[in-house]
């Protein structure tokens, strides 16, 4: 991922002298994601233990899309022809929903609940893209496509749960399977002097299930990303 980064920004400050300008922006970002593909589900039972006083999520890779956040420092070149290119880097915190049904307590029988459980999957991610600035001396829009590298730091469930008698069932399990994701993305922006907003799509290539062993272990992320900028330079 370092040289990826490297490569980038190198290559944004060698064609300085094709440049109209620079812009370097700073963005507070959220969106909605969710797990895709044949393992995706949108509920799943509890097995929990009263003896550890914690449990496990069946299936904890959700197709309910669920708030994320994150923060970024996008920098980008404007030619003199409207031609746009640059990368972004940031933090950010991707989040999916299951819902739980069902509860299994030390192997009993199942026990109606109702809760949900969080994935989160924290990274820090690279954006490298290229795109084109529509009506630049007015009202700028961007369209721009390029590809994240997020490198993958933890991914976590979370679950809470609880019955008609009130009884709570939680679990936080570590479920990192892979370092890396890559997912193609595309995005709009527009700006109002040193404001903008956003609006983004992104799917991911690696399989959060890679390794698993038995039946169809298939999820990939996707993100639906938006958020407001603030131009520092």
């Amino acid at each position: 991922m370092k040289k990826v980064v490297l490569l980038a920004i190198a290559f944004v400050f060698f064609s300085n002298s094709y440049a109209q300008k620079t812009e370097l922006r700073v963005s507070l970002d959220s969106g909605l994601s969710a797990f895709s593909g044949q393992s995706a589900e949108s509920s799943s039972y509890m097995s929990f233990s009263s003896f550890t006083g914690s449990g496990y999520t069946n299936n904890p890779y959700g197709s309910k899309n669920a708030f994320s956040y994150g923060v970024s420092v996008n920098l980008k070149r404007v030619t003199k022809v409207n031609f746009i290119y640059g990368i972004g880097v940031g933090y950010e915190d991707l989040r999916s929903k299951t819902s739980l049904t069902t509860v299994f307590n030390d192997g009993s029988n199942p026990i109606p609940v109702s809760g949900e459980t969080f994935m989160n999957v924290n990274s820090i991610n690279v954006n490298p893209f290229t795109g084109y600035r529509f009506n630049a001396d007015k009202f700028p829009i961007d369209l721009a496509a390029g590809f994240d590298v997020a490198n993958i730091l933890s991914t976590k469930e979370k679950g809470d749960a609880a019955d008609a008698s009130g009884n709570k069932y939680t679990t936080s399990r570590d479920r990192k399977t892979i370092s890396t994701d890559f997912r193609p993305r595309i995005q709009i922006s527009t700006d109002y002097k040193k404001f903008g907003v956003y609006l983004g799509y992104s799917f991911g290539l690696r399989n959060y299930l890679d390794g698993y062993v038995g039946g169809t272990n298939e999820a990939y992320s996707k993100i639906i990303r938006f958020g407001v900028t603030y131009q520092v330079l």
